[in-house]
């Protein structure tokens, strides 16, 4: 039996703002904050924005909620979005190690707890404009029908 295979979604209207329904650009949004977050687990931080902490929390939130919002948006199969941006969240922990082993910083439980609120953020972003791609397209459909 053949497996489903991971592609991208075609939708009859666009699922995003016209500046963000391009593949390749939210591909390269993911990448670019996935890059973002390896480079703030290797590079010790903590001399350098001490005193703002709160902008090092914000930017775990917003850098997890793009990497988990970007699959439930481009994959087509909801399970593999959903699965994809979930997977998100042991990443997260993998890299708040990786930031100790290298950096020899503590670990920060509140930048744990950020990375998974950004997952959540994502993923209930991501639904949310699934949900109303897919009634946009319904309504399209019965419109075309009449």
């Amino acid at each position: 039996m053949a497996r489903p295979h991971l592609h991208i979604m075609k939708q009859n209207g666009p699922m995003l703002k016209p500046e963000l329904d391009n593949g390749k650009k939210m591909t390269g949004y993911w990448l670019a904050s996935l890059v973002l977050i390896l480079a703030g687990s290797l590079i010790p931080f903590n001399a350098i924005i001490a005193n703002f902490y709160g902008l090092d929390t914000l930017a775990h939130v917003i850098l997890y909620s793009v990497l988990s919002f970007v699959p439930m948006v481009l994959l087509a199969d909801r399970k593999n979005a959903f699965l994809a941006s979930i997977a998100i969240t042991p990443l997260g922990y993998l890299f708040e190690t990786i930031n100790v082993v290298v950096t020899g910083e503590p670990f920060h439980a509140l930048n744990a707890l950020a990375n998974n609120a950004g997952v959540i953020l994502g993923i209930a972003t991501g639904f949310v404009v699934r949900l109303k791609n897919h009634y946009e397209m319904e309504k399209n459909h019965e419109a075309s029908k009449q």
